[in-house]
């Protein structure tokens, strides 16, 4: 009887806070059902499969020791699915010789990972600015880069 007696005393607040009650419920159940899950990663499941033809140290240390020797330095990380190689060429390093660099660094990687990843290439040149940067770009269902135009 105390309960019956309390609500109707309080009607207007017990009413307040059913409507408050309902309106948090609602605006959860809105939330988990329009926005993002953010415990899922950053690039939701588009890399699935990755561990399959994930890109190894001693690939990355070939490519490296290839390039070595014609050029000031090489660098290869991953992002996604995007392999991305900067390359510095020496100085008087010719436009052809420079992208043929970047089809060597293409010959280190297995057939499945060319089909997984997308490959870009940025080929520097700090002395060069007439010619360089230039940029290339392989996509995953492509067999040869595709290249910026020679400036």
């Amino acid at each position: 009887m105390e309960f019956i007696k309390f609500i109707k005393k309080y009607r207007s607040i017990v009413v307040a806070g059913l409507i408050l009650l309902a309106l948090a419920i609602t605006i959860l159940i809105v939330k988990d059902t329009v926005m993002f899950d953010e415990s899922q990663a950053e690039y939701g499941n588009r890399l699935e499969g990755i561990d399959k033809v994930k890109v190894t140290d001693d690939q990355i240390k070939q490519i490296k020791s290839n390039l070595k020797e014609n050029t000031k330095s090489v660098d290869v990380y991953t992002s996604g699915r995007t392999i991305n190689i900067i390359i510095e060429v020496n100085k008087d390093t010719p436009v052809a010789d420079a992208k043929s660099y970047a089809e060597k660094a293409l010959e280190t990687f297995t057939d499945e990972q060319k089909s997984y990843f997308d490959i870009e290439t940025i080929i520097k040149n700090s002395e060069d600015k007439d010619h360089y940067p230039i940029i290339g770009y392989k996509h995953k269902t492509r067999g040869s880069y595709t290249w910026t135009r020679d400036r």
